[in-house]
């Protein structure tokens, strides 16, 4: 199955022989881009957010003395090495095995503490003309989200080099490492890529997605000083094993079920490992949070989603006769019926023409019965319907069940009856426990690409990890999703 991934396995793979001069010289551009690139971007996005803070200034603080020279090199100076002492420190150097979500915290984080940090610098070199402190937390702030968007764009570049996170050594044979070896090879943002595995016994009934590199010592012996070591906990891997690993990096992954794998702290109790887990998606201070800071970005969306509301009406009563925004009733919290409004992207008769598609087509039969979506839809209007429904401008009417409190801005797709009955009994409950959203985890990750089975993975890990910080990770992704049109039908 190696040839499965042939690209991540052939980038981080060991070289056979000696190195060559074109060998050598791709491992220091590999070192240089992976220890260089993400502080020196910090350091343009902290010269950038000065150059923009400058700009917004009123005339009078833009014309201050301390503010005079337009790089105002002592700010430069400090925040650029406030960014990078934070970043530094909260880890964000290290880019083996933190998923995009963890480092948009962590930069959030750093943007908050940066100030604090530049100030100590500029009190501590007793500069003559120290910037006032509202300059200084707008650097910062700018200076965090230019970050964040470097990052995103640099990210498959890095990727593409083999300079973004580590060589990954998977230990085990089992059918728990087979799919945690093929889940990281899937996942190369999460910087851990898995040359191959070592497992002391091997099943030969089990086909493992990378190459078999020997037993554990062996392996050790040749990768331990640049390899991390990634275990798949199971009942049959006894955790003394973990401790007698010979690698300088172990990552143990336990099976975790259903429970939540974020917002995990460890406890130590006595000797035994303990997993803290809280159930945030129904904390009411959460919630009422999660509420006003919906109501701060959906407000002002929808104020300039209107006029193009209003056009494209207009549009859709040219093309069809009939109402152009239609009300559908889906599942709500608690399973309360909500009326979700949509911009019209179906014939009058769109029940009738698919039943009558169903009835003569076993593929489309097929392809409704497991995606409850068509990729050819007969019921959708030419030309405007396909536009709506790919750029999801269909949905902007759902900003008002927004604001009403029907929906929420980031939650679970609210699906029809029909569909809700697809899935088992158990999940219907965990789904109807939180108010479905405008957008969600599945929509930025798959779309209309996803299964019945997908969609249901997808939407368990959101409400078992729900945090503020995952809807702010699903917000900012949502753009890039919508303007792609990537699995949207």
């Amino acid at each position: 199955m190696s040839d499965m991934f042939p690209d991540a396995v052939a980038r981080y793979a060991p070289r056979q022989g000696g190195l060559g001069g074109f060998q050598r010289l791709r491992g220091v551009w590999r070192w240089a881009l992976q220890s260089l690139a993400l502080p020196t971007l910090d350091l343009l996005a902290a010269q950038i957010s000065i150059l923009l803070v400058l700009m917004v200034l009123p005339v009078p603080l833009r014309d201050a003395p301390e503010l005079r020279l337009g790089w105002n090199l002592p700010l430069a100076a400090a925040l650029g090495a406030a960014l990078l002492a934070c970043h530094r420190l909260l880890g964000l150097y290290d880019t083996t095995g933190h998923g995009a979500l963890e480092r948009l915290r962590l930069r959030v984080i750093g943007a908050v503490v940066a100030p604090c940090v530049a100030v100590t610098i500029l009190v501590a070199f007793d500069f003559a003309s120290t910037p006032p402190l509202q300059v200084i937390i707008l650097a910062c702030v700018a200076a965090g989200a230019i970050g964040l968007l470097f990052e995103a764009l640099i990210c498959p570049l890095l990727i593409r080099n083999g300079a973004w996170g580590s060589p990954a050594l998977v230990v085990g044979s089992g059918p728990a490492a087979a799919a945690l070896a093929e889940r990281l090879l899937r996942q190369p943002e999460l910087g851990l890529h898995p040359i191959g595995f070592a497992a002391d016994r091997v099943p030969g009934e089990i086909a493992m997605p990378v190459a078999n590199l020997g037993t554990v010592a062996e392996a050790a012996r040749i990768h331990g000083s640049r390899a991390v070591a990634v275990i798949a906990m199971t009942s049959e891997v006894a955790s003394g094993e973990i401790a007698r690993l010979p690698f300088q990096r172990v990552i143990a992954v336990p099976e975790s079920g259903n429970l939540p794998t974020l917002r995990v702290n460890f406890r130590s109790l006595g000797g035994d490992l303990g997993l803290e887990v809280s159930n945030l998606s129904q904390a009411a201070l959460q919630q009422r949070l999660k509420r006003a800071l919906e109501l701060l970005i959906t407000i002002p969306i929808f104020l300039a989603a209107l006029p193009v509301i209003g056009v494209l009406v207009v549009l859709i009563k040219m093309i069809s006769p009939g109402p152009a925004i239609y009300v559908q009733r889906r599942v709500g919290l608690h399973g309360r019926p909500v009326a979700v409004l949509k911009l019209r992207t179906m014939h009058t008769d769109a029940e009738r023409l698919l039943a009558d598609l169903l009835a003569r087509d076993p593929a489309a039969r097929e392809e409704w019965d497991r995606y409850m979506k068509l990729a050819r839809d007969p019921r959708v209007l030419p030309g405007i319907g396909d536009f709506l429904r790919r750029s999801s401008l269909d949905e902007l009417p759902q900003l008002w069940n927004v604001l009403r409190g029907d929906l929420s801005l980031v939650g679970p797709r609210p699906f029809p009856d029909y569909h809700v009955a697809r899935f088992g009994s158990d999940f219907q409950q965990l789904r109807m426990s939180v108010k479905p959203g405008v957008t969600g985890l599945w929509q930025i990750a798959e779309r209309s690409n996803a299964d019945l089975r997908r969609q249901e993975a997808l939407d368990t890990f959101y409400i078992q990890n729900w945090s503020l910080w995952l809807d702010l990770y699903i917000v900012l992704r949502t753009v890039p999703a919508v303007l792609c049109a990537r699995g949207a039908r």
